[in-house]
Order: C-alpha cells, then sequence, then structure tokens
C-alpha cells in the first residue's frame, strides 16, 4: 500500500512539474517588431511557412490574409513555438546525435562487462552489449517501479548462479562510475567560463559535487578511516530512506576497492564518453536551431542530467523538463540579439524543453532496441523473478552489513 502511494506521489508530482513547464513556454509562432529607440516590442501572432530561420521567413498572420515574407533582422525578430521548431528538425545533425548516443551505449557496455570480468563473472562482451540495451529498454520504455539495473542483475544471476551480490554490485558501481566521470566533465568544462559572473555558482556546485564525491571515495576505500569515523554508526543513524541509499553505494564501492587502479581507468574513460554523450545532445539542439554555443552544453547539461538521476520523479520525467526550461533560458537568453531579459528566457526557455522531449523521444526509439532483444530472448526475465530479487534486496543488504562489520574489524592496511 505504502508503495502504491509513494507511486501515485510520483506521478502527480511529475504531472504538476510537466504542467508548469509546458504552461510557461512558447506553443505559437510570432514575430516581433523592435523600436530602436523607445525600446519596445511589438508582437504579432501567426504561422511560420517553412524554415523559420532562414534570411527570409513566410509568416501568415492568424487573422488571415497573404502571407508576408520577413527579412529578420537587429529590429525583426521571428520566435517560433515548440511545434515549429519540431517541424523545421535537420535531419543531418540529428543523425549524427543520434549516431553519437549509439557509440555512448556501446562504451557502458563495455564498462560494465570489465566490472563483471573482475569479480570472474563469466558473461561475455555480446552477452553484457545486449542486458545494457535491455536495462535501457526498462529504465525509458517500461512503466513502473522495475529499473534497467535490476533487470541487468539478474540476467546475469541467471547465468552465473549463486553470484547474487556481484551481480547487484557490479550495476551499482557501474551506475556510480557514470555519474562520477559526468560530474568531473563538467567540472573540468566549467574551468573555461570562470571570467563569466552567470557561470560563477555552477562551478562553485560542480567542484563542491566532485569534492564530495572524492572524499566519499577515499572514505569508502579506507579501511582506517572508516574505523576512525564509525562510518557504520554514521550511516546508521541517517533517516532510513537516505541510509538506505548511502549504504548501497558504500557496499558497491567497498566491493570494488581491490580494484582501484582500475576504477581511477575508467572514471577518466568515462569522461572521455561523456564528452560524446554531451555532444549527442548538442547536435540533436543544433538540429533544432536552439542558438546557444556548443561548449554551454558541455556545463549545462551534466548538471541537467545529475539533477534528473535523483530518484524523484520516474526516469526524471518533468524534472529534466524543469532544468532545461530553467538553465537554457537563464543561461541561453544572452545569445538571442534583440530581445529584453524577460522574452529572450522565456523564448530560450522554450528552446531547451522542445530540446528535452525530443532527445525524450529519440531515446524511447533507441530504446526499441532492448525491447527487440528482450521480447526475443529464450530465457528472458519474468516479472516472478523481477519481483522476488527486489524483495531479497534486504537481506542481502544485512548480509553485506555483516560482512562488512567483519572486514572493518580486521587490522587496518
Amino acid at each position: 500500500m505504502r508503495r502504491h502511494l509513494l507511486t501515485a506521489g510520483k506521478l502527480l508530482f511529475v504531472a504538476g512539474l510537466m504542467y508548469w513547464v509546458l504552461s510557461n513556454i512558447q506553443w505559437r509562432d510570432s514575430w516581433v517588431k523592435i523600436d530602436p529607440v523607445a525600446k519596445q516590442e511589438t508582437r504579432h501572432f501567426g504561422y511560420i511557412q517553412g524554415a523559420w530561420d532562414g534570411v527570409e521567413v513566410r509568416f501568415r498572420s492568424e487573422d488571415g490574409g497573404p502571407p508576408q515574407v520577413l527579412r529578420p533582422d537587429a529590429n525583426l525578430r521571428v520566435d517560433p513555438g515548440l511545434p515549429t521548431l519540431w517541424l523545421n528538425l535537420r535531419a543531418g545533425w540529428f543523425a549524427l546525435g543520434a549516431l553519437c548516443y549509439l557509440l555512448t551505449v556501446s562504451f557502458a557496455s563495455s564498462r560494465w562487462w570489465w566490472l563483471l570480468e573482475v569479480n570472474r563473472l563469466p558473461i561475455g562482451y555480446w552477452a553484457a552489449y545486449r542486458y545494457t540495451w535491455v536495462g535501457v529498454f526498462f529504465n525509458n520504455v517500461v512503466p513502473g517501479q522495475t529499473g534497467g539495473d535490476l533487470v541487468k542483475a539478474i540476467y546475469v544471476m541467471k547465468r552465473c548462479h549463486g553470484e547474487r551480490v556481484p551481480a547487484m554490485m557490479s550495476v551499482v558501481i557501474d551506475r556510480i562510475l557514470g555519474l562520477a566521470s559526468l560530474s568531473l566533465l563538467a567540472a573540468i568544462a566549467v574551468l573555461f567560463y570562470l571570467d563569466n559572473s552567470e557561470f560563477a555558482t555552477l562551478a562553485a556546485v560542480l567542484w563542491a559535487v566532485l569534492a564530495g564525491v572524492v572524499l566519499l571515495g577515499v572514505v569508502a576505500f579506507s579501511r582506517r578511516i572508516r574505523s576512525l569515523i564509525r562510518l557504520r554508526d554514521l550511516l546508521e543513524k541517517l533517516p532510513p530512506k537516505l541510509s538506505h541509499v548511502l549504504k548501497r553505494i558504500d557496499h558497491a564501492v567497498y566491493f570494488y576497492r581491490g580494484h582501484k587502479t582500475g576504477i581511477f581507468v575508467w572514471l577518466l574513460l568515462g569522461t572521455i564518453n561523456h564528452v560524446l554523450s554531451v555532444a549527442s545532445y548538442a547536435f540533436v539542439g543544433e538540429a533544432l536551431g536552439v542558438g546557444i554555443p556548443m561548449q554551454d552544453y558541455f556545463v549545462l547539461i551534466p548538471i541537467i542530467v545529475i539533477v534528473s538521476a535523483v530518484p524523484i520523479a520516474p526516469n526524471g520525467w518533468g524534472v529534466g523538463e524543469f532544468m532545461f526550461r530553467r538553465l537554457f533560458g537563464d543561461f541561453g537568453a544572452p545569445h538571442l540579439v534583440g530581445a529584453d531579459a524577460l522574452t529572450a528566457t522565456k523564448v530560450m526557455g522554450t528552446r531547451g524543453v522542445a530540446l528535452s522531449l525530443l532527445y525524450r523521444i529519440h531515446l524511447t526509439l533507441w530504446s526499441l532496441v532492448g525491447g527487440v532483444l528482450f521480447f526475443f530472448d529464450k530465457d528472458k526475465v519474468t516479472r516472478a523473478e523481477m519481483e522476488r530479487q527486489a524483495a531479497a534486496e534486504e537481506v542481502e543488504e544485512a548480509q553485506i552489513d555483516a560482512e562488512m562489520e567483519e572486514a572493518s574489524g580486521a587490522a587496518p592496511r
């Protein structure tokens, strides 16, 4: 009953957030005449016919009449609504963004395969690649509480009987490595904006997050520090929900403490992979004509992805759109020439939401690859197996706690 109420609450939160976002963007096409002397704008609503960002734009007024031919300049601006942005998608740029996403999935499967290999779990690369796609399918398409990480772990358990804990820890540490490397990329990218006061707050947040990740890593890998600060006791004193999440992360990191060098290498390689991931967003943004420099994506997209990963809403729905509207509106506004701050924020926020929704559709289409692999798998994971595994997690975590307590009592290295 409690789980159903929590799910209903999340769905209501997503619905409210999406309603707010979609109510605060531009749906109708318009063109604006700017009076350079009075600094006033006169807006005319209607329908853009064809491309909206050319030298000449055909525009039909809502009250009828023949279409006008507009020539945008410093005193005349065309503002397309979200549907027009989508209808004028540049196929070449979009295809390049889709290819980048395909490469990032291939890299992610390689990283997970390595994590399985170091624990001698006999899963071949092709199997790890297939299971990664199935995980993508469950994350992006299948509704409900069952996530792709759980499905991937169950596939490994079925192939490696009795290896429940290593299988679960492999997917948890894989997720941690992905988010940590994304944070590292953003922290490096923001260094190039230190002379821009608008990015100062983002820089502080990113470096604080990165410092926290490094500190947690040091604490998790060091027996001496764990014993000195009584880490297990500290985690037990936290609120149950937060304690549960942090204990799972702690278990996963400690499980791989014997492979520090490999973890560090994959953290750096993951940063390179996230260059492709962010480039995927940037190319799709170019296909839409969002109008911000590509380097800005390397600061904004990691923040949006990290915030969306917080388990507030299913797959980050609503949260991601809110962040796109907020960050693209605030930081993209200076790139819209000739508009006042409020108008520029709304225009660029609309383009950010258009990018977010289009990218989700693009991910959903890619995810169908995993759906095909799942439904044609003779040994596919069943709903009963998912439910049994979810119920067994609490028992397993108690066992891991006991093992780690015993290890912590040993002489520190």
